[in-house]
């Protein structure tokens, strides 16, 4: 190898040394004096900032938008930037619009090394924000912010905010999370993207700020918690979480919250409204009239305008473990609420109401304070407490229930939350009606605070039912009802109090089924005696006053102490009866007024009547008996011991009756009547009758008391059958006195005074009056006519004929004028005459012994029209003196005599003196004491 060639190869080596050598002592150089700047950063604890490094940083500021001033700063060992009493300004407001305690940047140590201001973190302690006077509400600069520390981290296309405490209007505010920065802000040489960030959005985020302030300066204890998700529009999604001990607000709704716990999301920036969703828990809520709900859970959708901060709820669902308002209860609700838009919300609601499940359906306007809700479900008993309250009455004492189902509710609230009305069906079972229990009911109820009317309603009570219609005032307690159904009335006596309903209608008994009827009630709750009641009844079987009919319609106006009967039809086996009465008592003793009847019946039996009208009805007809129902006509009016005049009765009877009619058990047929009672006087008028085939008319008037009561009587019979009078007149003899005195003769029977064939007609006329208790103190007067072919058969007369064989006597008429003089018959001038006989007569008849006492003269020739046998009576004349007869003994045993004397011999022959006194009659024995009359 040529020498130069190793020289080459030699000095090459050498310089490599030498080079290697340079550079391994260079490191060393470089590594001593890092390590004495070490050792010397490591002793010493700030350093001065650079100036290239402030210069760079103002200029990038400024270029930002931000201006910053520093009181002092200093540089830490770790590359750390101190910069103290940091006051922030921007160019469009003149004050610091951020004043810092002091500001930490944490700066990349090696692009610092190169003169390059490269911050890697923020860090903010003892910030305070204020609001310009341009931007504040209150037109003067205000602290929005306070005791703000932040730690910030700016990226390439975000910054992180990874720690945020301040206070905002006394909120404690902490935060975390990452802000989108738009490519226009990315860093720069020249621009920090935070610092133009919050240059280009400090007047969008001051007006969030006070709008914030504003809504969380109603906040109590409040705590906000934000999470920000990077937006690339919004800058920021922040993710809210707000608790507070109480919060209160008045617009649009006034409400007051205990215990809140409430979560949303909203956009750090922008103005466009945007959707948002807000769920909120509370212990307690508060609402307007009153409404309290404890446990309440809600989500709400609505609009959120960043802007102003203002949330517009389109959607709210509400859950609750219990809300009350005025009194009312509902536990485990579910509500749905759409606002349209507010003050007006629309609201579905699920509860269970005073225990009882209720669902709603509400439209409200909050800020007029109306609503209209409608519902259906149960409504519980209990819901009458509040209402009672509400109310200020006891809504129990009027209506009480077991169970009420309600459908088709609709409740309308007034201005101010006024209770307007409310309308729905219900349906309820176990109802307590003021004292009246009915087992099931409908109605259509429709009530506005004071007017309870109910146009449609069914009820039930046992196997009573009736529908119609109730009206209640509850200011004046008055009521209407209108029902129609089949009612036994004792069943709603607890309507009425008093007593006087139920004392009227215990008269009536329905054994066979409930009435129908038609009832208008009109009344008072708290004063019984306003009520007044139209009953219009068509019963089957009804019984009154054990008067049992078969078919009845009535109408009947009643008022507590006054009983109209406007009508009364009822019928029974054949007959019918129709009338009217009223009748009054006194309220407050229950003693009756007056009775007033207007009744007429058709072959109808007067029992029914009697019982109706009572035991004076009774009596009045006590006399009577009727063999087939007539036909009556009855008017009257009695007063009772209550009324102003005191007892009196006043009776109109006509009645009017075919076959055979009693009157003190005397018998007579084909009667038409009309009596008259005017307290103790009675007065027939008009009497017509058939009596033994003759026809009986007259009129006869009672008057006076007991054994002073009088009687007159004026009756005239004509054309009667004699044989059946005197029949008659003995059957009802021996009726009255059916067991003779000891020693006492009993009457013949007819047969023995009557032929068998005698057909004798009687015109009988008679006046008289006595006293009604002794039928023996009779004073008056009368005339019986007798005819016949076969007078002379009577076997009164046929003794006669026997004293007189010479001739036969046929006698064909019977005059005889009488007079009533107490206990006898004077007979003065009794005639019997015929075709060829003639006898007058005088005596008296004693009706105690029912003894004669008659003297007669015949002529046995007197009546012949023959001349032969008229001139042989004028040749015979004094001897007719000779057959002068007495006429003795009883009816059953008649004793006839002829009194032939000297003495009567001779005044046939010698003129009677007519101033001769006629001898006195021999003084009759003392009767025995009168019996007592049949009814007296």
């Amino acid at each position: 190898m040529p020498r130069w060639l190793n020289y080459c190869l030699f000095g090459a080596k050498w310089c490599g040394a030498c080079a290697w050598s340079f550079c391994v002592w260079t490191l060393w150089l470089a590594l001593g004096l890092l390590l004495g700047l070490q050792v010397y950063i490591a002793s010493v604890n700030e350093l001065e900032i650079p100036g290239f490094v402030l210069r760079s940083l103002e200029e990038r500021l400024a270029a930002s938008g931000v201006k910053v001033t520093f009181g002092r700063t200093s540089l830490d060992p770790a590359g750390r930037v101190l910069i103290e009493s940091a006051r922030v300004t921007l160019p469009s407001y003149t004050e610091p619009v951020v004043t810092a305690r002091a500001l930490y940047v944490r700066l990349d140590p090696w692009a610092l090394a190169a003169g390059k201001f490269e911050p890697r973190e923020f860090r903010l302690t003892g910030a305070t924000w204020s609001v310009p006077a341009m931007l504040s509400p209150t037109g003067r600069t205000e602290e929005i912010m306070r005791d703000l520390d932040a730690t910030v981290v700016p990226g390439k296309n975000e910054f992180l905010l990874e720690q945020l405490v301040a206070r905002v209007a006394g909120v404690v505010v902490t935060a975390r999370g990452a802000i989108h920065v738009p490519a226009d802000l990315a860093p720069t040489k020249t621009r920090l993207p935070v610092a133009e960030f919050f240059a280009q959005n400090y007047p969008a985020l001051c007006r969030q700020l006070v709008a914030a302030a504003a809504e969380l300066a109603a906040l109590d204890t409040p705590l906000l918690h934000l999470d920000l998700a990077p937006s690339e529009t919004r800058a920021a999604i922040a993710h809210a979480t707000v608790s507070a001990r109480a919060y209160q607000r008045a617009l649009p709704v006034p409400l007051a919250v205990t215990g809140l716990r409430l979560a949303t999301k909203f956009p750090l920036l922008g103005e466009a409204p945007v959707t948002a969703r807000l769920e909120l828990e509370a212990d307690e809520l508060r609402l307007p009239a009153g409404t309290v709900a404890h446990g309440v859970r809600a989500v709400v959708r609505g609009t959120l305008h960043p802007a102003r901060f203002a949330f517009d709820p389109h959607d709210l669902r509400l859950d609750a473990a219990a809300i009350a308002a005025a009194g009312y209860r509902a536990t485990a609700l579910a509500a749905h609420v759409t606002p349209g838009p507010l003050p007006r919300l629309d609201a579905t609601i699920v509860a269970r109401v005073m225990g009882a499940p209720l669902a709603v359906a509400a439209l409200a306007d909050l800020s007029a304070q109306t609503a209209r809700l409608r519902f259906d479900g149960a409504i519980s008993p209990r819901v009458l407490d509040p209402l009672s309250a509400r109310l200020g009455v006891r809504v129990q004492q009027y209506f009480d229930f077991a169970a009420l189902e309600c459908a088709d509710g609709e409740a309308v609230f007034a201005p101010g939350w006024k209770f307007e009305n409310v309308r729905l069906r219900v349906r309820v079972r176990g109802i307590d009606a003021y004292h009246v229990h009915m087992e099931e009911g409908r109605a259509l109820v429709e009530f506005d605070g004071r007017h309870l009317h109910s146009p449609d309603a069914w009820a039930r009570i046992g196997e009573n039912f009736a529908r119609g219609t109730y009206d209640h005032d509850l200011a004046t307690r008055a009521y209407r009802f209108l029902l129609v159904g089949q009612l036994r009335p004792l069943d709603i006596g607890g309507w009425f109090g008093g007593g006087w309903w139920t004392n009227f209608f215990k008269e009536f008994e329905f054994p066979v089924a409930p009435p129908p009827a038609s009832v208008d009630v009109i009344g008072n709750w708290t004063d019984a005696r306003q009520a007044q009641v139209f009953v219009f009844s068509t019963p089957t079987g009804a019984v009154i006053r054990g008067a049992k009919f078969d078919t009845l319609r009535t109408r009947i106006y009643l008022r507590p102490s006054y009983y109209d009967v406007l009508e009364v039809f009822g019928t029974r086996e054949g007959g019918a009866l129709r009338g009217t009465a009223t009748y009054l008592n006194d309220y407050a003793t229950a003693e009756w007024r007056s009775l007033e009847f207007d009744a007429h019946t058709t072959n109808l039996h007067p029992a029914p009547l009697l019982a109706m009208i009572g035991p004076a009805g009774a009596e009045w007809l006590a006399p009577f008996r009727f063999d087939a129902p007539p036909q009556l006509d009855v008017t009257g009016r009695i007063t009772g011991p209550a009324a102003a005049e005191g007892p009196h009765q006043t009776l109109n009877i006509a009645a009017r009756t075919t076959g055979e009619f009693r009157l003190h058990d005397f018998p007579i047929e084909n009667v038409s009547f009309a009596t008259a009672i005017r307290d103790d006087e009675i007065t027939v008028d008009d009497m017509t009758a058939e009596f033994a085939g003759g026809r009986l008319a007259g009129r006869a008037k009672i008057w006076g008391r007991e054994r002073a009561q009088r009687l007159r009587f004026d009756y005239a019979l004509k054309d009667a059958s004699l044989g059946r009078v005197v029949a008659a007149v003995q059957d009802y003899a021996a009726r009255q006195n059916p067991a003779p005195a000891a020693g006492a003769k009993s009457a013949a029977p007819p047969s023995k005074f009557l032929s068998e064939k005698s057909a004798l007609h009687l015109d009988l006329a008679a006046v008289a009056e006595g006293s009604y208790a002794d039928p023996l103190s009779y004073q008056g007067s009368g005339l019986a006519l007798v005819t016949g072919a076969e007078l002379g058969e009577v076997r009164l007369l046929g003794l006669l004929s026997d004293l007189l064989k010479f001739t036969s006597l046929r006698f064909t008429t019977a005059k005889a004028p009488f007079k009533i003089d107490g206990r006898r018959l004077v007979f003065p001038d009794l005639k019997l005459s015929g075709a060829n006989s003639a006898v007058e007569a005088a005596g008296t008849f004693a009706l105690d012994r029912r003894e004669l006492d008659f003297h007669a003269r015949v002529y046995p020739l007197h009546e012949s029209g023959n001349l032969i046998k008229k001139g042989l009576e004028l040749v015979l004349s004094p001897l007719t003196s000779i057959l002068e007869v007495k006429l003795a003994g009883s009816l059953d045993k008649p004793a006839w005599s002829l009194a032939a004397t000297p003495g009567n011999l001779l005044r046939a022959f010698v003129p009677a003196d007519p101033a001769a006194k006629t001898p006195p009659e021999t003084a009759a024995p003392p009767p025995a004491p009168p019996p007592k009359p049949p009814g007296g």
